[in-house]
Order: C-alpha cells, then sequence, then structure tokens
C-alpha cells in the first residue's frame, strides 16, 4: 500500500515543483459594475504570486471604450494587485458584450467574473481553461450559481498542492484502515466550521499565518510517516487532520471574499463551494485506490519502497511550504 503510494508522490512532486510558489487559494476576479449613467467600472485583481510563465491577462469587450489611463494600486496586504479602468459601453447595459481572459493555455488558475447591473443585481461565472469566455444575457438563471460555486470549490482543491500532499500521506499512514475515515471526517468538520465563521465576519486571521501554519502540520505528518511508529496522529487521527481542515476554512473563505459573492448569496456559496471541496477530496482518495491497486497487479509480489521515500516527498515539499510562507508573511518574496 505505502510503496504503490508512493508514485502518485512522485508525480505529485513533480507537478508541484513548477507551481510550488504559487497561492494555492487566490483565484483572480475580473468585475463589472455599471453605473445609472452607463458607466462601467472594469476591475481585474490577480494575486502578485503566481506560477512562473503563467499570466492571465482579460481583454477589454469589444463594445466597450476605454475612458482614460488604468489605475493599479497593490491591495492592503499586499498580496493582489488592482487595475480599475472607466468604460462607455454600446448598448450601455452590455447586452451581448463578450466577456474574455487570455492566457488559459499556459495556466492552471480560474477567473471569477463578477457582473453588477446597474440595478444591483448581481451575477457570477467562471472562467478557465474549458470556458475562456462568456457572452452577458439579458436574464441569467439565478439557481446557476450554487454549480458555479460547486465548479470553484473542487478546482481549488485540486490545485492545492498542500492539501493534495496532505490527502497522500494520510492515505500512506493508515492505509485503508476506519482511522482514514475518522481522519477524513475531521477535516470536513474542521474547514466546514472555520469557512462558515470566515465568511460570516465571526473570524478573521492573517492568510500569510494560516498558510504556515498548514505546511508545518503537513511536516508534522511526514516526521510520523518517518518514524514508523504509531504516534500521536495515529492514536488520535482526528487531531491533526481536524486542525488542519480549521485552517484550511480559514483558506477557502478568502476565496469566497475574493468572488465579491453579496450578503444574500452566503447560504448557497456555502453550501456549494463546501459540497465542491468535498468531492474534489473524494476524487483524490478514489484515484489514490485506484492507482494502488493497478500498481499492485504489475508490480513484482515482493516489490515494496519503505516510508522513508514517501516521507521525504511529503517532507522535502512541506517544509519548503513553511519557509516560503514564513518568509512571505515578513514581507518578503520568494
Amino acid at each position: 500500500m505505502r510503496g504503490a503510494l508512493a508514485l502518485p508522490l512522485v508525480a505529485l512532486a513533480l507537478g508541484a515543483a513548477a507551481e510550488v510558489s504559487a497561492h494555492p487559494l487566490a483565484p483572480s476576479v475580473l468585475s463589472f459594475e455599471q453605473a445609472l449613467d452607463g458607466e462601467v467600472t472594469m476591475r481585474w485583481r490577480a494575486p502578485v504570486k503566481r506560477p512562473t510563465g503563467q499570466s492571465l491577462q482579460p481583454r477589454i469587450p469589444e463594445a466597450c471604450t476605454q475612458l482614460g489611463p488604468a489605475e493599479r494600486h497593490k491591495t492592503e496586504d499586499e498580496t493582489a494587485v488592482v487595475q480599475t479602468l472607466k468604460l462607455r459601453c454600446d448598448p450601455p447595459d452590455m447586452i451581448g458584450a463578450v466577456i474574455r481572459v487570455d492566457g488559459f493555455a499556459d495556466s492552471s488558475v480560474n477567473v471569477v467574473v463578477r457582473f453588477v447591473r446597474a440595478d444591483g443585481e448581481v451575477h457570477h461565472a467562471i472562467l478557465d481553461t474549458r470556458t475562456p469566455q462568456l457572452t452577458i444575457k439579458a436574464q441569467e438563471d439565478a439557481s446557476h450559481s450554487f454549480f458555479e460555486y460547486l465548479a470553484l470549490g473542487v478546482e481549488h482543491l485540486l490545485t492545492g498542492w498542500d492539501h493534495l500532499t496532505f490527502v497522500l500521506g494520510l492515505l500512506i499512514l493508515f492505509g485503508w484502515h476506519r482511522r482514514l475515515i475518522a481522519a477524513v471526517t475531521a477535516f470536513t468538520v474542521g474547514h466546514s466550521l472555520t469557512l462558515a465563521l470566515s465568511v460570516l465576519g465571526i473570524v478573521s486571521v492573517p492568510m500569510a499565518l494560516v498558510e504556515a501554519l498548514i505546511a508545518l502540520t503537513i511536516v508534522v505528518l511526514a516526521l510520523e510517516i518517518q518514524s514508523g511508529q504509531h504516534g500521536p496522529v495515529w492514536k488520535h487521527p482526528w487531531t491533526l487532520p481536524g486542525a488542519l481542515g480549521l485552517l484550511h476554512g480559514l483558506g477557502f473563505a478568502s476565496v469566497l471574499f475574493d468572488a465579491g459573492f453579496p450578503t444574500e448569496e452566503i447560504p448557497l456559496a456555502l453550501l456549494g463551494f463546501n459540497l465542491g471541496l468535498e468531492i474534489g477530496q473524494l476524487g483524490v482518495i478514489a484515484v489514490a485506490g485506484l492507482s494502488f491497486a493497478l500498481v499492485r497487479r504489475v508490480l513484482p509480489s515482493g516489490w515494496q519502497v519503505q516510508r522513508t521515500v514517501p516521507a521525504y516527498i511529503i517532507g522535502s515539499l512541506s517544509a519548503f511550504w513553511v519557509i516560503e510562507r514564513t518568509l512571505a508573511a515578513f514581507g518578503f518574496v520568494v
């Protein structure tokens, strides 16, 4: 079991190497806000840190004309750059306008599009490699935002290298044991709790600190895998996964904040995003299990890899994240 799971971990390490410095949770956000006088404010918010060679860039809709130079500034926490443009569009309500973002061909990051009509009605959509553009319609299906938040939850779970590493680490430590169920359940309860508390404004923690602590919990997991002993994580499978879930809930909340959803959409956004996270997590476990079954069939019966290999892969990645994110918390960009 542990030997077979070392193979997907190697693949994970190779994939993460190219994106290890990327913020695992922050999407880019493109918003259009219509004013009663017909002027449209276009804002593009992009993380300062992004994978090398990946650059998304929004287009000004062909139906719109830019009014004056663009304004650029960093957010208060200096984690993102915001570019603001004033547009005049024909027709003023932008019906039929095509919203497009270039650069998805070499990017694993998605974009949350937020469209605010002059009457205050808000609509959301998600652009990615499969859907790089959308057309503004006269009417939107009010129920489709649930599926958009569902997709956002799945995609951010699957593009979170730290969480994928942690899940595979749990499989290596516990195997197909009931303790794995306890660990996954603890993570679910943890992130559901802090996600709700954060989105409702009850809890607020600096994201740089949260990300460093997330990486530190993965280091702890790697140490126990390497030890070969039934340590505290094995004896109490709900503790470390539960703690990581609490931290990830704080991080996942930042995605919904960045999306700028209105107050009335909070229950729908929480439900869809949280369900998407669970679907993504179960998918990772299912794929890892299938990989193990296939590898076990083709490898010699006596073949196995000791805990050292996966432990060092997990430990090396997570130790780098701890250093990188701790430096970032003090204003140093790696």
